[in-house]
């Protein structure tokens, strides 16, 4: 039993018992000339303790199937409102048929219900004080849980930023850090004694890829298309090094291409397939990038030659962070594949489409 459980029965116990006592004892004070026995007093007390227990948790439960926290709308009180009124009936016909039963054939005291205490005033006395206490108790518990969700909703949104941030650094480390940098401009300068249009051309897309990281990265989605031009820029410097080693094939739903997606998402697993693919292989290979839309559910596919990697700790951190990225963005509706079939490695992201 979680914490939050644990708390939850004992303040629930706890407020009952209280509630409970106290009627005991101002029946006790009022009602004595009923001239009930000691344990048949404790035994009716007792069962108001436990439907009242028992009728709040189910309460707390129909409220936390149809109303939904996170998403609080006007008709939402109406429906807390409906589900009182129902526990409270059901509590109150629960104790009712209890009492005709206990005290016709167990207590044998039919005679109690000649007392006024149980006629029309005294049982509306009776309603009117429960239905105070169930407000109390739904007020409370729907106050409780409304603040826990509003925290839960703050806390994934600052982890949402965080591993965000810690996305965006690790992808960064592979753009920027000086092994990248020394290796794109050496490969530039050297690039310039052969052909200086293209030399210029690599610089550009060098300058573009580092502008797409310090600035969209910074977004919480961009459309497809944008993540798709950075990947390309990516490409062609690293082609620089890989020469014809490195193939690059695209095949791109037109209508995929404003579908918004996380950044950095596509040229993480086009980098995971450079690094741990076609760096490994002699005569280099081809990476495949799909993308298609099928039943309101978007398809990102990227297929490398190569083999998967046995070493746990090769390819982790990058596919951990795209793991965890979907988790906090789409929670169980998005999914993350990655497998070896005929001679190439297959990542494959699926989200959701609004």
């Amino acid at each position: 039993m979680s914490t939050k459980n644990t708390a939850y029965w004992i303040l629930n116990i706890a407020f009952w018992s209280v509630i409970t006592g106290l009627m005991a004892f101002a029946y006790w004070i009022n009602d004595n000339d009923l001239k009930l026995k000691n344990w048949q007093f404790i035994m009716d007390f007792t069962i108001v303790l436990l439907l009242s227990i028992f009728y709040t948790h189910q309460l707390k439960r129909s409220i936390n199937i149809f109303i939904q926290f996170d998403n609080l709308k006007g008709i939402d009180v109406f429906k807390v409102l409906g589900l009182l009124i129902a526990s409270i009936l059901l509590f109150y016909i629960t104790f009712s048929l209890y009492i005709q039963f206990a005290y016709h054939f167990i207590y044998d005291r039919a005679d109690v219900f000649e007392h006024e205490s149980q006629g029309l005033k005294g049982n509306l006395i009776f309603i009117i004080n429960y239905s105070i206490y169930f407000l109390v108790w739904t007020g409370f518990y729907v106050a409780v849980k409304g603040l826990m969700e509003l925290n839960n909703g703050r806390e994934t949104r600052l982890q949402l930023e965080s591993n965000l941030k810690e996305s965006q650094l690790n992808t960064l480390k592979g753009q920027i850090n000086p092994h990248f940098m020394f290796n794109s401009l050496n490969n530039i300068r050297g690039l310039m004694l052969e052909d200086v249009d293209r030399a210029r051309n690599m610089l550009t897309s060098l300058s573009e890829t580092l502008r797409y990281s310090l600035t969209k990265s910074d977004s919480n989605a961009i459309a497809l298309e944008d993540e798709l031009e950075m990947v390309e820029n990516y490409i062609e410097i690293s082609k620089i090094q890989f020469e014809n080693r490195l193939r690059f094939n695209t095949n791109i739903d037109n209508y995929t291409l404003n579908i918004l997606i996380p950044p950095m998402i596509i040229q993480m697993l086009v980098e995971n397939a450079i690094k741990h693919g076609i760096s490994n292989l002699k005569e280099g290979g081809t990476i495949i990038l799909s993308t298609t839309l099928i039943t309101n559910q978007l398809s990102i596919e990227v297929a490398n030659t190569g083999k998967l990697s046995q070493s746990k700790d090769s390819t982790q951190l990058g596919l951990k962070n795209i793991e965890k990225r979907l988790e906090l963005l789409y929670g169980d509706a998005a999914t993350f594949n990655l497998k070896e079939k005929e001679n190439q490695v297959i990542a494959t992201i699926k989200i959701p489409v609004a």
